[in-house]
C-alpha cells in the first residue's frame, strides 16, 4: 500500500469504516511513498492510525506546516492534517467514478435508509461488499429494462456461485432454486431480497439449500443423503 487511498480501499475490504482511520504526519518516512509503514510491502491494516508523508503529493499544502523545524501547535496541526487528508482521499477515490457508479451508490443509499422499506434495509446489510456491487448493478439494469429471469440468474450467481435456477416444465411461472449453502437467517434474508426484487409477484419459487433435488439419470443429484425429494 503505497498511497493513502489504497489504505482506505483496504479498510473497505476489511469492513473498517473509513471515518475510523486517523492520518498523522510521520516523523520519518520514505520520499518515494505516501504511506510510512515500517514494512514497505505491508498489505495488512492492523492499526487505525496511519502515518503518512505529508510532502509526497501535497507539499504545496503541508510544506510550511510540517517542516521538520516547525514547532508548536502539534495537536492542532495533527487534527488539521487528518481532516484535510480525509477530504483529499475522498477526492482521490471519486476521480475514477463514472455515472453508473454514482447511480449504484444512490441505489444503495436508498435501500440503507429504508426508502424501499425496513425489510429491504435490513436485508441489504446482510450482503458483503463483494456481493453488493453485482447485485446493485443488476438492480440498475432491472430499472432500465424491466423484470428478467436472466438478471435474476445473474444476481443469484453473483451471491451464490454454486446456485442453479430451474424453470418448471409442469407449471408456468414456477422456479426451482438450488442455493448450494446451508440455510441460515442471514442467507434467508438475502435470498428473499433477490426473489422479491427481481421476480414478478406472480412467480412461485421452491428453495433447495444444501442438497439438490434428485433428477433421474443425473447421477450426481441421486446420491444417498445428498439429495432431497421434490
Amino acid at each position: 500500500m503505497n498511497y493513502l487511498w489504497e489504505v482506505a480501499l483496504r479498510a473497505d475490504a476489511l469492513g473498517v469504516p473509513r471515518e475510523k482511520l486517523r492520518y498523522t504526519p510521520a516523523r520519518i518516512s520514505s520520499p518515494y511513498m505516501e504511506t510510512a509503514f515500517e514494512n514497505l510491502n505491508q498489505s495488512i491494516l492492523d492499526d487505525p492510525v496511519v502515518e503518512a508523508n505529508p510532502l509526497y503529493r501535497f507539499s504545496s499544502i503541508f510544506s510550511q506546516l510540517f517542516d521538520i523545524n516547525t514547532e508548536g501547535l502539534e495537536q492542532t496541526r495533527q487534527v488539521f492534517f487528518d481532516v484535510v487528508m480525509q477530504y483529499l482521499i475522498q477526492l482521490d477515490l471519486r476521480q475514477g467514478l463514472c455515472r453508473e457508479e454514482y447511480y449504484l451508490r444512490f441505489l444503495l443509499k436508498d435501500f440503507q435508509e429504508g426508502v424501499c422499506g425496513e425489510r429491504y434495509a435490513a436485508a441489504i446489510r446482510q450482503f458483503s461488499a463483494s456481493e453488493l456491487r453485482p447485485v446493485l448493478s443488476c438492480i440498475l439494469r432491472l430499472c432500465q429494462c424491466g423484470s428478467s429471469i436472466a438478471l435474476f440468474r445473474r444476481a443469484m450467481r453473483a451471491v451464490y456461485p454454486d446456485s442453479l435456477v430451474y424453470a418448471s416444465n409442469d407449471t408456468a411461472r414456477e422456479l426451482l432454486l438450488y442455493i448450494g449453502r446451508p440455510e441460515t437467517g442471514c442467507e434467508r434474508q438475502k435470498v428473499d431480497f433477490l426473489v422479491n426484487v427481481f421476480l414478478p409477484i406472480n412467480f412461485t419459487t421452491h428453495l433447495f439449500w444444501e442438497h439438490h433435488f434428485g433428477i433421474v439419470d443425473v447421477d450426481v443429484t441421486m446420491e444417498l443423503d445428498e439429495m432431497v425429494l421434490f
